[in-house]
């Protein structure tokens, strides 16, 4: 991959749904040269698709964070993020119907997989989301680069309505849209960083994040950049702002997409 084509990676991670047409602004290239460049990236499997994400808070869930050795690995439909890394470890996003639940849920991981390394549950308050709002991204997993259009005409309702809803939810981050990457064969760098304080963080890390999740105190910032050079340098900057964030570099990653279905119950 050249410059280009990871930027085009980048501001893809930064909005899963954004036009090709707009990339093609954004990077100063014609439109068939961007379309070129897309097609390429599929073929060469380094873009394998897209994804939906939805905050489990959003689906009356409690969620939180473990982390074990990955001597062994573990699935199941209440994991609805995996990250697979370099040290080691595999860090796994968990939800529950309650924290109770959340909790026996992590000890069944942990008769399986051993000690957790990390565990973290952020304070949350979940919430129900609206029936047309479930509904919506319902349609939106099927197919999360769907236009509006799409969407409206698969659930009968008028365009602008799923623009409008799809804004607020995107602004309130309840959902994301992300490009699965097979990162080994871009030749791109992910890294993830854990606060206990993210806010002192953020600014250092602003520039190159692609997600994030945090309870307004602690939390994770999860990073995209070209090099490991600028990787040291990123890690350097914030832990000189918190030096007891931890960082976990990622060489494969999976969102579930079977959690949704709870937006069909």
């Amino acid at each position: 991959m050249d410059e280009i084509d990871k930027k085009i990676m980048y501001l893809l991670f930064r909005d899963g749904r954004v036009s090709q047409r707009s990339l093609a602004e954004e990077l100063d290239v014609t439109p068939p040269t961007l379309n070129y460049r897309f097609r390429k990236l599929e073929e060469d499997g380094i873009l394998k698709g897209f994804t939906l994400f939805v905050n489990p808070s959003f689906m009356s869930r409690y969620y939180g964070f473990v982390a074990f050795i990955n001597q062994r690995d573990f699935d199941s439909d209440w994991i609805f993020l995996k990250f697979k890394c370099v040290e080691w470890l595999n860090v796994y996003g968990v939800m529950g119907k309650s924290l109770r639940d959340l909790d026996e849920k992590i000890d069944v991981m942990s008769k399986a997989l051993g000690e957790t390394r990390l565990k973290y549950i952020p304070e949350q308050s979940p919430e129900e989301l609206k029936p047309l709002d479930a509904s919506v991204l319902s349609a939106l997993s099927k197919n999360p680069r769907a236009s509006e259009s799409e969407i409206a005409q698969e659930l009968g309702i008028p365009s602008k309505t799923v623009s409008k809803r799809l804004k607020i939810m995107s602004k309130k981050g309840v959902f994301s849209v992300f490009p699965i990457l097979d990162i080994p064969k871009s030749g791109l760098i992910m890294f993830s960083m854990f606060s206990r304080n993210l806010k002192k963080i953020t600014g250092v890390l602003e520039s190159c994040t692609i997600f994030r999740i945090t309870d307004g105190k602690a939390g994770i910032n999860v990073c995209l950049v070209e090099n490991m050079l600028q990787t040291r340098n990123y890690v350097n900057g914030a832990r000189l702002q918190d030096p007891d964030s931890d960082v976990m570099i990622i060489y494969e990653y999976h969102i579930n997409s079977k959690p949704l279905r709870v937006l069909d119950q």
